[in-house]
């Protein structure tokens, strides 16, 4: 069951203080085959970030906490100008435009894998194609840099690389698709412990699925 309650927040950016409502609690029945939650009911996401009204700066909770002083950094988020009619997918991009202007500056500390993984909001809940294809790009990109880099956690190399096919699958590069479940594929060969991520690449390589 989704159930949210009123808050009220500060903005860090013009430090103007705005209403907005907090997911107290939520669940999901399923995954797609790209791991996005399939919720119950009402999908909370709206919830998960805030938009200020007064500037137009966008993210989730804990953002809210920052005081941001750079007057470079202020007068990039003001120039974008608030969102004043949207659809989910120019909030969560919203959102994410200002987390990596506030990386760039050095407010934040987020390494590539930690910017794709944040763009996955995005990219899962693109309201079409285009969309869709624009955010899971910004995801493919920075997962790319962080394999070039070594910042993905071990545990998680097999599934991102899964991923890169799966969100290639998705936005219909199937050549770059079937690169990355091949690699899957050879990759975790008699390894038991990666059998389930396995067997998930060869499905989708042969007989791809929509949920898990």
């Amino acid at each position: 069951m989704t159930t949210f309650s009123p808050i009220l927040l500060i903005c860090p950016v013009c430090r103007k203080s705005f209403e907005s409502n907090e997911i107290a609690s939520c669940g999901f029945a399923s995954k797609r085959t790209d791991f996005r939650p399939n919720y119950w009911g009402f999908n909370p996401v709206e919830y998960f970030f805030h938009l200020c009204p007064s500037c137009g700066f966008c993210g989730p909770k804990q953002i809210f906490e920052l005081k941001i002083e750079n007057k470079d950094v202020k007068k990039e988020i003001i120039e974008l100008e608030t969102l004043k009619e949207y659809d989910l997918s120019q909030k969560l991009k919203r959102a994410m435009i200002c987390l990596e202007i506030l990386n760039k500056s050095g407010i934040l500390g987020m390494n590539d894998f930690e910017l794709g993984e944040s763009w996955l909001h995005p990219y899962w809940w693109a309201t079409g194609f285009d969309d869709m294809k624009e955010f899971g790009e910004k995801v493919l990109k920075y997962y790319e840099d962080a394999f070039d880099k070594g910042q993905i956690p071990g545990e998680y190399f097999y599934t991102a690389l899964y991923l890169m096919g799966e969100i290639n699958r998705r936005i219909r590069n199937l050549e770059k698709a079937n690169k990355y479940f091949d690699e899957v594929i050879s990759l975790t060969k008699n390894r038991d412990d990666q059998e389930d991520i396995r067997n998930l690449a060869i499905q989708q390589r042969n007989n791809p699925k929509e949920n898990l």
